[in-house]
């Protein structure tokens, strides 16, 4: 199973089918960035009780054997819908 985006919806998704389906599917989330930030995080980073790196949650620092993730490919090697 393939999950394209890690915001909240991506990162629920591909956690309840990695735990829900266990060994039925491989779950892989795909996402443009290699960490995820929690919005109220950056608050601490701007006012200066954290560092950018602190709150940041890796996303290979939370998967599992069922559950892997990468990064996005280019978008130019991403066909545009319709195209031939």
């Amino acid at each position: 199973m393939l999950v394209l985006g890690a915001g909240f919806g991506g990162l629920e998704l591909s956690t309840r089918l990695s735990e829900e389906l266990d060994a039925d599917v491989d779950v892989t989330l795909i996402d443009q960035a290699d960490a995820f930030v929690f919005g109220f995080s950056k608050l601490d980073v701007m006012f200066g009780k954290r560092t950018p790196e602190s709150v940041r949650l890796r996303y290979e620092d939370i998967t599992t054997p069922r559950c892997g993730s990468g990064r996005k490919p280019s978008p130019r090697s991403i066909p545009k819908l319709g195209a031939s």
